[in-house]
């Protein structure tokens, strides 16, 4: 019996990205799924250290989101046009398109979402610049909403809340082709192809596509109203002869404080294929309304503070304590949680081993000494115990893990640890004096270098580490239990 094709999409050609890639990620997830990520960067920056991924943490990249079918090569032009202005891309291939693969959960836009979010934590990168078309549109107003503390700025191409953003014929279609594919899935065959020579999906295939016009079909179903949280600038972007209703990216637009809207003459809903310039265009001008680089200077102590190491008799445990509570009490990216981390009685152990330094008034310092009523606007301490493992656990996927510096002698290294400034003194640089404290401490324990980690999801301690000068590694596995952080860490080097 001859089995009827079902609908084929033959997708319009489009220009791939002619920089060079510069690293291919593999991120395998719980449920089976690997998401394959793919990094590109301005010429001359390579995957060594200090850019890991060809990723440099001072100039925050742009996370690229490709729509529903397609792989991150759409944005080909916009991608060559990023790392020409500067700074580094992410590229991802969504679950169940291009190199990634399918697993076994709900196949659901939160999903994807989150497997953005997981290839940010392997890659180290705290903060982006998100660009998403269509259904990658979608899942950036998700991280604006969701992850909203790393999303820099959100450009978002042809994005609906709902079915019903799109015209019923256009959803008619989708739910009449999943049907089809569904049932090709089931009786077809392989190698088929149509009258003028066009290859027919396989059966295998067509199950996936199926699965994926579904999802389309019933979704998103995003509140506009979920959306009034999102603080960073945004774009929307539609093409003037989009399928997205007008009506609908007026809701986007209402929905979001500040958003900006963009209609591209003469387009339709295909914005990186038919108007890759105006899309990059587009990109700038968000982008450059956040633009939060983190510049390379000296540490700079200021004159009115002063750091020594911090007594280890006296009130001075209690001192340390108080400063962890208030730390872990501000709101923040750090993921720092009382008697979690610092784990109980940890910081008055490094304290009996006289490993603590701290930042000062400087009034309240005489002859290397703070005075008993000082008060502790930071503390670090620093030992020579800079130990993380080897990073690695089964299944973290091909160019993960591992720290990639030199082997040095134990003694030759310090490790720093516990940095942290009471939120009360944010915006005076304690952090300055504290990494020269850090810095003066392992030299007088002779060490040749410093060693430390931060969790990839601490925004201000991983800007502070890059605008520092420190060189970052490849993050390694490096969970904390109790936290609600991702399990990755930054690995962060100062050759002394």
């Amino acid at each position: 019996m001859l089995v009827t094709p079902p609908p084929v999409h033959v997708p319009r050609p489009y220009a791939l990205p002619t920089v060079p890639l510069v690293a291919r990620v593999e991120c395998p997830m719980p449920d089976g799924a690997t998401i394959v990520a793919w990094t590109y960067a301005p010429e001359g920056v390579t995957d060594a250290p200090g850019t890991p991924f060809g990723i440099d943490l001072c100039v925050p990249p742009v996370l690229m989101l490709h729509g529903n079918g397609e792989e991150h090569g759409i944005f080909g032009p916009v991608i060559d046009a990023v790392c020409a202005s500067g700074r580094s891309v992410i590229a991802v291939d969504s679950r169940s398109q291009g190199a990634s693969t399918r697993g076994t959960a709900p196949l659901t836009y939160e999903l994807m979402a989150d497997d953005a979010i997981e290839v940010c934590a392997r890659l180290g990168v705290p903060q982006v610049h998100v660009l998403g078309f269509s259904d990658g549109g979608i899942l950036g107003l998700l991280l604006a909403r969701d992850w909203g503390a790393h999303v820099l700025s959100l450009t978002a191409l042809g994005a609906n809340l709902t079915p019903a953003g799109l015209p019923k014929e256009d959803t008619d279609w989708m739910a009449f082709a999943a049907a089809e594919n569904r049932r090709w899935a089931k009786e077809g065959h392989e190698g088929a192809e149509l009258e003028d020579g066009t290859p027919v999906p396989s059966p295998a295939e067509s199950a996936r596509i199926a699965e994926l016009l579904q999802l389309m079909v019933e979704n998103p179903q995003i509140d506009a109203a979920s959306l009034a949280g999102i603080d960073c600038p945004v774009t929307v972007m539609v093409g003037e002869f989009d399928e997205i209703l007008p009506e609908e990216t007026g809701r986007i637009v209402a929905a979001i404080p500040g958003a900006v809207k963009v209609v591209e003459p003469g387009i339709d809903h295909n914005l990186p294929k038919m108007a890759p310039a105006a899309v990059a265009r587009e990109l700038f001008a968000c982008v450059a309304r956040n633009d939060e680089c983190h510049e390379v200077r000296a540490v700079e102590p200021p004159a009115d503070l002063a750091f020594c190491r911090i007594p280890v008799s006296g009130l001075w445990a209690e001192k340390l304590d108080e400063l962890y509570r208030r730390v872990d009490a501000e709101p923040g990216t750090s993921g720092w949680v009382q008697d979690v981390w610092p784990p109980v009685g940890m910081a008055r152990e490094l304290l009996a081993a006289g490993a603590y330094w701290g930042a000062f008034e400087a009034s309240s310092v005489r002859n290397g000494m703070p005075a008993d009523d000082a008060a502790l606007l930071g503390a670090v301490a620093v030992n020579h115990d800079a130990a993380m493992g080897n990073g690695r656990a089964p299944g973290h996927g091909s160019g993960l893990g591992g720290p990639g510096w030199r082997r040095h002698a134990k003694r030759d290294v310090a490790g720093w640890h516990l940095l942290a400034v009471d939120p009360a003194a944010r915006g005076r640089h304690v952090a300055d004096a504290l990494i020269a404290a850090g810095t003066l401490a392992a030299r007088e324990l002779g060490a040749k270098v410093v060693r430390l980690n931060t969790n990839v999801a601490n925004v201000p301690a991983n800007a502070l580490y890059a605008s520092r000068g420190l060189t970052r590694h490849r993050p390694i596995w490096l969970p904390y239990p109790g936290l609600p952080l991702p399990g990755w860490s930054n690995l962060w080097e100062l050759e002394l």
